[in-house]
């Protein structure tokens, strides 16, 4: 990290910059494997150093998923602190940093809590300090909420207030936030950006990572373009604001800038040509919600057709629910007051559960983790079903996002070693294996998610040529990847999700740039 003139220079492995202005809130624009996480690592790593070896400390609400460094702990900032050297730096990331046991003041100064003294003797926590200060820093961020209110019972734009609250509180000079508005409604996330805008205003130097360039376009002074760990392009609002033609044209380009790279590789010439008029699968006006948030839809009337001898693609950012999709048709495993149709051979099936599924003619294997976690004291993360979400919810012990980034501890140490001796630890051999064996089988479709993540070319040209036996004996697959080049180059057509909508369906060989704004349409 470099610091010069207002601005912290962040280096990347690619050896470009990401650059934190203050008084400017910048957009760091990624899809799926762009790089985004290095720039998390660059960033916290940069103020890090920066501050000196082991001068950075974390909160203890970090270990929750949040993060704000201090140097020095207690009511100051880091030591140095100056005109363009971060005193104190806040994360927010994917997994709300808050304590869900705790309340909502001391979710704020957890660390740092005001003491009662007497002389040079301390007598404990002064809680009508600290809470009467919450009280003030929630004000700064636009909060009404309770500074008694439990943080297990707030709802998604109060976690992220008080989250913001918690910086004003340690004076944050910097903060990056991931993908903030991914659970929020429009009004809520204005409201957001109000807050961003007044930090800014306040010459905090403000981060955020997102798949929403369009959104992003309504907040940001600069949206950065990040690709494969490289900055692809960078755009002042100056370059948008003009106009409705300017604005269109800036997003077009950052479209561009985030997808269109050259093919990775050269994919195998199907044999087998697809039979339209026999059709094997269908799914039609299919809903699933949140299992954590009923109100909210994972899936939302989506549809899906498999004829014979066809592989069909989706493709979609993290956001976009595709795999839910499928997982939610496949036994339920995935969300709950799933409704909906499904006809296999054009008859109605029930696939309630993995073993109805399964007879009806399908099967699903994947190797992506598991979405939900229970996460107990210490970090120890374990898997649980969709159908426990509910319960465990209410009692704040989920992990929405647990599998967004490799959790850190003994958690992480305790799952790999039970990864390393089970069926789950070698996915991607299972599902070639899979692959090979399935046009032989009784069932009709291959339901499959991240089929290839990991693998090398060899083990990617084993896989094709399982998918083209599968096809050639009349039966279907469907591929969910974030690999948007590979389902390009191997599905017969591909659909595209946004947010647990269908929003459209691209032919095999269309270029990566067309498909951009169906799934990033925001």
């Amino acid at each position: 990290m470099s610091v010069s003139g207002g601005e912290m220079r962040f280096a990347l492995a690619s050896g470009d910059e990401v650059v934190a202005r203050r008084g400017a809130v910048i957009a760091l624009c990624g899809e799926n494997g762009s790089g985004l996480d290095a720039v998390v690592a660059a960033v916290t790593a940069g103020v890090r150093a920066h501050a000196g070896a082991g001068a950075v400390g974390v909160s203890g609400a970090a270990a929750a998923g949040g993060l704000v460094g201090t140097a020095s702990g207690g009511d100051a900032g880091l030591v140095g602190a100056g005109p363009g050297n971060p005193s104190t730096y806040a994360l927010i990331d994917r997994r709300r940093g808050l304590a869900p046991t705790l309340d909502v003041a001391e979710n704020i100064y957890l660390g740092m809590e005001r003491k009662s003294r007497l002389g040079p003797f301390s007598l404990g926590i002064d809680w009508k300090r600290t809470r009467a200060d919450a009280a003030a820093d929630l004000l700064a961020v636009g909060s009404q909420v309770s500074v008694t209110e439990v943080a297990r019972a707030l709802s998604e734009i109060d976690r992220l207030l008080v989250e913001l609250a918690r910086a004003v509180a340690r004076n944050a000079e910097l903060v990056l936030l991931d993908e903030p508005t991914a659970d929020l409604t429009d009004a809520e996330s204005e409201r957001l950006f109000a807050v961003l805008r007044d930090f800014a205003d306040r010459g905090v130097a403000v981060l955020v990572l997102t798949q929403k360039p369009r959104q992003a376009m309504g907040y940001a002074d600069e949206i950065v373009v990040v690709r494969d760990g490289e900055v692809a392009g960078r755009h002042e609002s100056a370059s948008w604001n003009g106009s409705a033609a300017a604005a269109a044209s800036v997003h077009d380009r950052v479209l561009d800038e985030l997808v269109d790279r050259p093919p990775r590789r050269i994919y195998p010439v199907r044999a087998s040509v697809p039979d339209p008029s026999r059709e094997l699968l269908r799914i039609a006006g299919w809903t699933a919600r949140d299992p954590i948030d009923r109100t909210s839809l994972l899936v939302d009337d989506a549809s899906l057709v498999v004829a014979a001898g066809e592989v069909v693609g989706i493709a979609g950012l993290q956001r976009s629910n595709a795999e839910a999709f499928l997982l939610s048709v496949y036994g339920r495993s995935a969300g709950t007051d799933a409704a909906g149709t499904v006809l296999i051979e054009g008859s109605p099936v029930d696939t309630s559960t993995v073993e109805k599924a399964i007879a009806s003619g399908l099967f699903y294997a994947g190797t992506d983790t598991p979405r939900y976690r229970v996460r107990f004291v210490g970090g120890v993360a374990m898997p649980v079903s969709a159908s426990r979400l509910s319960t465990l919810a209410a009692a704040g012990l989920v992990d929405r996002n647990s599998d967004l980034r490799p959790s850190e501890g003994w958690g992480s140490k305790v799952l790999g070693a039970v990864r390393s001796v089970s069926r789950e630890g070698d996915a991607g051999a299972r599902i070639r294996g899979l692959v090979k064996e399935f046009a032989a089988s009784e069932r009709l479709v291959l339901m499959l998610g991240e089929p290839t993540a990991g693998a090398t070319d060899a083990e990617r040209t084993e896989f094709y040529a399982g998918l083209e036996g599968i096809t050639a004996a009349g039966k279907g697959v469907v591929i969910v990847s974030t690999d948007l080049d590979e389902l390009l180059g191997v599905c017969d057509r591909v659909v595209t999700m946004a947010q647990g909508r269908v929003t459209g369906t691209v032919p095999r060989g269309t270029p990566p740039a067309a498909v951009a704004a169906l799934i990033a349409p925001l």
